[in-house]
């Protein structure tokens, strides 16, 4: 199959980012597209090797009577076919449904009657899951196991059988297929919050996809040696938004096995990549490998210190000739560490620990964060060129942001969602009058047109891995335990979620059959945590509180209260600044779940 041949794609030329992909197939043929780890070995799978599994993945569904329009979800880890699923629905005209494996049974329950899927891609564990309410949701007609057996799975098909059915396919079919899915069509639904509420699904056309790859220009073709790492799960959009990214202008993607928490920098290195696209929590894990080799950490103490002492921006001429051979020193070591390519690195999700921000900053590394909901397409805007302290960067050219008379961050542009799947009320309170998509973060705008977030309109959190939660119902399910007074969240554009706890030692100590005052600190936070651990059984993956703080006092009136309607309110932005030690100290150890105390016999 041909659809045209040049590399620059202007927008008139393509009606769906299958189209876009299926041309990159036709122009790169035999160079590699994928790197996929596998036993700690990489397999480079070609452009033509994917497209074929693409194109017998699309005409596998046909077969298989799913038709344009139907629901289609996947559910599992990062893996080849996951890839393939993701490619063939959208290149079918199949709206696909991106769920996350770590989603409790009720919240997969609700996104899957919810979305009314026809099919749903699945691995073999989320399999079983799904046969124990598959009775509760009439529409599943078929389910795909992504492992190559599933015999022991009544009614679930292999998907290699899906494959197999689909190679017998029509070439002309497969054209007939792409061409009927146009730019305003569905393409994908990617819900939005779990067990602390009812899911929203955001919808996204080819063309919001599409948008934000281009960023307002043309789709231009990678260069050959152009080769990302994506340390991210596919579930979520920003990671996602990569590996799409890669398939529209056609460079190589390495996948890792150990995405995220457990990143080998040696297995980074041998990859030799040109970008790597994180979040925080993992990039401070990177970091930490990479002051851990050779003389690395010496020679950043040193640097730090002059930082700290502002002499980088002031130094005396001899000063200068020393810092900047040391820099130099610093920069190849870590160019070293991580294979001797690296552009940039991308990140987003939360906030980057300063202190790595002013070390890339040192070896002229760009971190690039982003800023941007699922909604309005998960990279709104970057921060390229921009090294104001605080600052997210401007827009992308086909993006418009101003600010509402509250200070409320309004967003406007083809990146943005045509609304929620199914759901008018929330679409309509979502948009103003003018279409501007309200966000729900306060900001503010400086005269070069920079963003800085300054805090939320809603007492919502942006979760690191880019989905949101509401505290106030996890605050809630804390303060209903007995032995906890009082809790309050935290999380909000950081790494992960945390709590500070104020006990009821009283009912603990009568627990434990204790006197009160003979309880130590650990007595404490073990009580605290056997009910922590409960509470989070009852939470999604990244709902779970993996550290609390214990404050020792009821926290003052101004910043928890009571409202007339008996509802509690919190001041987040005093609770930032009253508790700062406390948080630093939760937060700067990264994200390893705490370490719960034994329990003193009595």
């Amino acid at each position: 199959m041909s659809f045209f041949s040049a590399s620059a794609i202007p927008q008139s030329s393509w009606s769906s980012l299958g189209q876009l992909f299926f041309q990159r197939v036709d122009e790169l043929g035999c160079r590699t597209f994928l790197k996929i780890q596998r036993r700690g070995r990489f397999e480079d799978k070609s452009w033509r090797d994917i497209g074929e599994m693409v194109r017998s993945t699309v005409l596998g569904l046909h077969q298989l009577r799913i038709v344009k329009g139907d629901n289609v979800a996947i559910l599992g880890n990062n893996s080849l076919p996951w890839l393939c699923a993701d490619l063939a629905t959208l290149a079918g005209g199949l709206p696909n449904v991106v769920i996350s494996p770590h989603v409790s049974d009720l919240t997969l329950l609700k996104i899957l009657a919810h979305s009314r899927c026809r099919a749903i891609f699945i691995d073999a564990v989320a399999a079983r899951r799904l046969l124990q309410v598959k009775a509760q949701l009439p529409n599943v007609s078929h389910a795909i196991v992504f492992d190559r057996s599933a015999e022991e799975l009544p009614g679930c098909m292999s998907f290699a059988e899906l494959l197999e059915r689909g190679r017998s396919g029509d070439i002309d079919e497969l054209d007939q297929l792409l061409q009927a899915v146009r730019p305003n069509d569905l393409a994908t639904i990617m819900y939005t919050s779990g067990s602390t509420g009812e899911p929203k699904g955001v919808m996204r056309t080819h063309n919001n996809l599409v948008s934000n790859i281009a960023s307002g220009g043309e789709i231009l073709l990678s260069r050959a040696e152009e080769l990302t790492v994506i340390v991210l799960s596919l579930n979520h959009l920003f990671g996602r938004y990569g590996f799409l990214k890669s398939a529209v202008t056609g460079r190589t993607t390495a996948m890792i096995e150990a995405t995220e928490l457990n990143l080998d920098l040696s297995v980074l290195g041998g990859l030799r990549p040109t970008a790597i696209s994180v979040v925080p929590r993992v990039m401070e894990r990177l970091w930490n490998a990479i002051l851990d080799r050779g003389s690395i950490r010496e020679l950043w103490n040193r640097i730090e210190k002059l930082v700290r002492d502002n002499r980088l921006t002031r130094p005396d001429d001899h000063a200068a000739g020393q810092i900047a051979a040391m820099r130099t020193n610093l920069r190849q070591a870590v160019q070293q560490a991580l294979g001797g390519r690296v552009k940039y690195i991308t990140y987003g999700g939360a906030a980057m620990p300063l202190p790595i921000s002013r070390f890339f900053d040192v070896i002229s590394v760009p971190l690039i964060g982003s800023y941007g909901s699922t909604e309005c397409g998960g990279v709104t805007l970057c921060g390229v060129g921009n090294a104001k302290p605080g600052s997210l960067g401007r827009p992308f050219p086909n993006v418009e942001l101003r600010l509402a008379e509250d200070g409320e961050i309004l967003v406007r542009g083809p990146t943005v969602t045509p609304g929620y799947f199914e759901d008018p009320q929330a679409t309509c309170e979502a948009f103003d009058a003018d279409g501007w998509f309200r966000t729900g973060d306060l900001g503010k705008i400086d005269n070069e047109g920079a963003l800085y977030i300054i805090g939320r309109k809603k007492d919502l959190f942006n979760c690191a891995d880019g989905s949101n939660i509401n505290p106030g119902t996890i605050e809630a399910l804390l303060e209903n335990d007995s032995f906890i007074r009082q809790a309050v969240l935290l999380g909000d554009h950081r790494p992960f979620i945390a709590a500070l706890v104020v006990p009821e030692r009283r009912r603990i100590a009568a627990a434990l059959g204790r006197v009160e005052s003979t309880l130590s600190d650990s007595d404490v936070e073990a009580a605290l945590w056997q009910r922590v651990d409960f509470i989070n059984t009852q939470l999604d993956s990244h709902e779970k509180i993996r550290k609390i703080a214990i404050i020792s006092h009821d926290f003052p009136a101004r910043i928890r209260s009571i409202t007339a309607l008996q509802k509690i309110k919190i001041d987040r932005l005093t609770i930032e600044d009253r508790y700062r030690v406390e948080i630093e100290a939760i937060y700067s150890s990264g994200g390893e779940p705490s370490e719960a105390p034994a329990l003193e016999s009595s």
